[in-house]
């Protein structure tokens, strides 16, 4: 589908375009489907924007039924007929009452200036009358001045300064202070922004423009400000229209109050013009309602706002309270969908609070049964080793085994052990026969079992140490040595259990 081309559009088409995109801000290219769809009709294209189009488009449901209604519109022309004619006039607002936007880039006003050709053409004349105004100037009373004003105007090319073009906003405020130093403090509620700005704000609002316009050239300008602009009437209008009523002045001399006085045909000055929005023809343009062009007295200025704000109040009313009920609604709908919004937070907050509870219970659970399995696999090799450690230890030496010390040793459980051991045997050997104690005695029963290798990746630490009571000696593993160097010709030793902080343990 091809983009909309604004260019294409007429001047009522643009027109209803600007009106749409001012109401509802929507992009002007999305809008113009919609537009056409609703045949152009402003009020059509808002209330469906707003509320939602259709199930079924009622403009293609009447061109599809038009070819039945063909045969009823015979019968019932009469009828039609004397329903208009029963009918008041619709009043439709003439396209030059129609108020546009203006133009507001900066322009310097045309000044008069002789062309090229024509100063080369005059040089001579200039010259010869310069050598003859120094001559003659005591003279010069003599010279008619209108005649003395064309040569100034062709020969010197003289041109009046420009007024120099400023922002739209800085010319409202400089037409504010020039209109206080030419008439004195006042309290007449100008506005300090442009024209172009101030009506879509009153359009906005669904308010009225008071335009003034004013020409310092004009003999009349001075006494209808004094008498009639700023008289105790006028003051007591605008005061008791405040909230409905936004003034705006310009200098004529300016570019941008010049557009506007083309704009709302004004013909003479002073001029003042009431402006408003207007819905007639299906339109919703801005329209000027009243024109005061001239002098004109307070009291017939002030009679003839009030009969155009009496005219065109009640459709303003309305318009201002179903934009107000549209912008309810638009609220309401903002707040359901934030509550929305919000309740959808929480649940997902409440959902991602649970996945984490969840998550952090499975890997809990995760690393307790880890635990777990590192634990029995300790234990599996904890047996293995014992298994193993048992099978390598040597046997225990003969009766004609002088040399062998005699240990004994009481264990954990109140059972005393006695064993001999080589002398040259080292202290690891008397540990690993304390903690193998129940894998010897199986062995020696026969219910051991043979042929098993040492565990992988596993280092055995001893949970206990030997110890002399009287006098007390603990025979640390750690210190080396072997049996004879360490414990002597016998001992009688305890298993002295460490707990797994490293403190000792209760005596068995």
């Amino acid at each position: 589908m091809s983009t909309p081309d604004i260019s294409q559009l007429d001047s009522a088409q643009q027109e209803a375009l600007q009106t749409y995109t001012s109401v509802t801000d929507q992009d002007p290219i999305a809008a113009i489907p919609l537009l056409q769809r609703c045949e152009w009709n402003v009020q059509i294209a808002i209330a469906r924007f707003f509320d939602g189009e259709p199930a079924v488009d009622p403009v293609a449901e009447a061109q599809a039924a038009l070819p039945a209604a063909t045969a009823r519109h015979t019968s019932n022309l009469r009828y039609e007929s004397l329903l208009a004619a029963t009918r008041p006039p619709v009043s439709r607002p003439s396209p030059e009452d129609v108020v546009q936007r203006v133009d507001t880039s900066a322009a310097i006003e045309t000044q008069y200036r002789p062309s090229f050709l024509f100063s080369i053409i005059f040089t001579p004349v200039n010259i010869l009358y310069r050598v003859f105004t120094t001559l003659f100037s005591p003279l010069g009373f003599l010279v008619p001045t209108s005649l003395s004003r064309i040569f100034n105007r062709l020969v010197q090319q003289q041109s009046r300064p420009a007024r120099r073009a400023l922002p739209p906003a800085e010319n409202a405020r400089r037409f504010i202070r020039e209109f206080s130093e030419e008439y004195g403090e006042n309290s007449l509620p100008f506005q300090e922004s442009g024209f172009n700005l101030t009506l879509d704000n009153v359009k906005k609002d669904s308010k009225f423009l008071l335009v003034v316009l004013l020409s310092p050239s004009h003999d009349e300008n001075h006494n209808w400000v004094q008498e009639t602009l700023m008289s105790t009437q006028m003051k007591s209008f605008l005061d008791s229209h405040k909230n409905e009523l936004v003034l705006w002045g310009g200098n004529v001399r300016d570019s941008e109050a010049y557009q506007v006085s083309a704009n709302l045909q004004c013909t003479k000055f002073p001029f003042a013009a009431l402006v408003c929005q207007t819905t007639e023809s299906g339109s919703s343009a801005m329209t000027v309602v009243m024109r005061a062009a001239g002098l004109m007295s307070a009291s017939e200025l002030v009679a003839k706002l009030g009969a155009a704000l009496t005219t065109h109040q009640a459709q303003l009313g309305a318009t201002r309270a179903q934009r107000a009920e549209q912008e309810a609604s638009r609220s309401l709908r903002q707040e359901q969908d934030s509550a929305y919004e919000r309740s959808l937070a929480q649940d997902r907050e409440r959902a991602r609070l649970r996945r984490e509870q969840e998550e952090a219970a499975a890997r809990a659970e995760q690393e307790a049964q880890e635990r777990l399995r590192l634990i029995e696999e300790r234990k599996e090799k904890i047996a293995q080793w014992k298994q193993w450690r048992a099978q390598s230890l040597p046997d225990e030496p003969g009766i004609d085994a002088k040399d062998a010390i005699r240990v004994s040793v009481r264990m954990p459980s109140g059972e005393r052990v006695i064993r001999k051991f080589r002398p040259d045997a080292d202290l690891d050997e008397l540990y690993a026969f304390v903690d193998c104690y129940d894998i010897v005695k199986s062995r020696e029963s026969g219910h051991v079992q043979s042929d098993v290798v040492e565990p992988d990746h596993y280092d055995h630490v001893y949970s206990f140490r030997l110890v002399s009571p009287m006098p007390r000696t603990v025979y640390e593993l750690g210190t080396g040595g072997s049996i004879g160097e360490r414990v002597g010709r016998g001992a009688n030793l305890i298993v002295e259990p460490i707990d797994e902080d490293g403190e000792d343990g209760d005596d068995q």
